[in-house]
């Protein structure tokens, strides 16, 4: 009798478990509504190493110092990075890298120099008088 109850008492217990375990699976491993491409993976990653670059910029010292002293607040330039779309954001970090501040601005000077005076020897301007 004492080993019919405990194989009763064994059974209703794993009859309990297996329902519980049907109840909750389904919540449990519910798949997302859509699929993942690989694409969207890389893009998503993409995105996200752009982000980490400008936040990286924008802890910079130095560059704090300069946002500082144009009158912007470093939260809000953090803030504005951080409302970029995807495809503002490529194009900011693709800036960032390839032109560090102040670079080309010799080159940028001289070309306007060699303008003005092209212009003064054509008589379209008056800025070099002894030329």
């Amino acid at each position: 009798m004492k080993m019919n109850a405990a194989r009763s008492s064994s059974a209703w217990l794993l009859i309990l478990v297996f329902v519980t375990g049907v109840v909750v699976q389904p919540s449990a491993l519910a798949a997302p509504e859509g699929m993942v491409t690989t694409q969207q993976l890389m893009h998503d990653l993409q995105v996200s190493s752009q982000r980490d670059t400008i936040a990286g910029f924008l802890i910079r010292e130095d560059v704090q110092s300069q946002l500082n002293a144009r009158g912007v607040d470093v939260a809000d330039a953090q803030a504005r990075v951080a409302a970029l779309s995807s495809a503002e954001l490529a194009t900011l970090a693709a800036q960032i890298d390839e032109l560090p501040a102040g670079e080309g601005l010799l080159e940028t000077a001289l070309f306007l120099l060699v303008i003005f005076m092209l212009l003064d020897i054509a008589g379209v301007t008056d800025i070099f008088p002894g030329i």
